[in-house]
């Protein structure tokens, strides 16, 4: 099953080793950087916590799981094109219900340039239009399905360490925080808050606590002088992604990422 949302540096390249990861034997599913959930809704576990610090992203995914079938009726009656997006971006989002919410937030997320998310200073939308080459109608049965994959999800607006203040024994955690790099740019979200340099030494202590607690981890994260640091004592493999941020062929980039865990595979 694939995510419904578009999404910067998504795991879908990466799913196969992803998904040889995960065992039936595991209590639960954990994810504290969210994104696309794309692991997730491949996997379907039974039971799953999903965590993100971007409070759209996590409004929609709650009221999807709520109703998924107001939120269509809601989608449904937005109207394409690019002059209407950007009137749709301008919309304020506190003046919406939880449903109107949800629709905008899908409708920007699928018409919006390469499936970035990236707010101004003042927490505001501000990607420009680009829909997918195919132009495409929003995919409604991949919707309705993760409405019904989310039901097993407890959903929560977050910090990385308040949803894995929740993990127990015998959990699985897969960890894709947004890229640090200090050598080059790897663009992967912006909005007041993100994940950055300073959260990188308490991202370290995180690991070593959900290994004491007995949970099983795996982390994915840009191969850099940072990452390396990072995880130094965990078992280590390279994963040869290729990313198309700047929406041209020429200007697509290839590059390694690192994955660590706990897991004696």
């Amino acid at each position: 099953m694939k995510s419904p949302i578009r999404w910067a540096g998504s795991k879908r390249q990466t799913l196969p080793s992803l998904r040889e990861l995960w065992g039936a034997g595991y209590a639960r599913y954990v994810e504290p950087f969210a994104g696309s959930a794309s692991l997730f809704f491949d996997l379907q576990p039974g039971r799953a916590i999903l965590g993100d610090l971007n409070a759209e992203l996590m409004a929609a995914l709650h009221a999807v799981k709520r109703d998924v079938h107001l939120v269509l009726q809601c989608l449904r009656r937005l109207p394409t094109g690019e002059t209407s997006y950007y009137r749709i971006r301008r919309r304020n989002p506190s003046e919406l219900s939880a449903a109107e919410l949800a629709a905008r937030f899908l409708y920007l997320n699928h018409f919006c340039f390469n499936g970035l998310y990236r707010t101004n200073l003042s927490g505001r939308f501000n990607v420009p239009y680009g829909p997918p080459k195919n132009g495409g109608r929003i995919n409604e049965s991949a919707i309705v399905a993760a409405a019904e994959a989310l039901q097993a999800a407890e959903l929560l607006h977050a910090d990385f360490e308040e949803t894995l203040d929740r993990v127990q024994e015998g959990d699985f955690v897969f960890l894709d925080p947004p890229y640090v790099v200090s050598r080059r740019r790897v663009f992967r979200e912006y909005l007041p808050g993100s994940f950055n340099h300073v959260d990188l030494p308490r991202l370290g202590r995180t690991l070593e606590d959900l290994d004491s607690r007995g949970a099983a981890f795996v982390i994915t994260y840009a191969d850099s002088v940072e990452s390396r640091r990072l995880m130094a004592r965990w078992r280590r493999s390279r994963l040869w992604v290729r990313r198309n941020i700047a929406g041209f062929a020429s200007d697509r980039r290839s590059y390694y990422e690192l994955l660590a865990t706990n897991i004696d595979i």
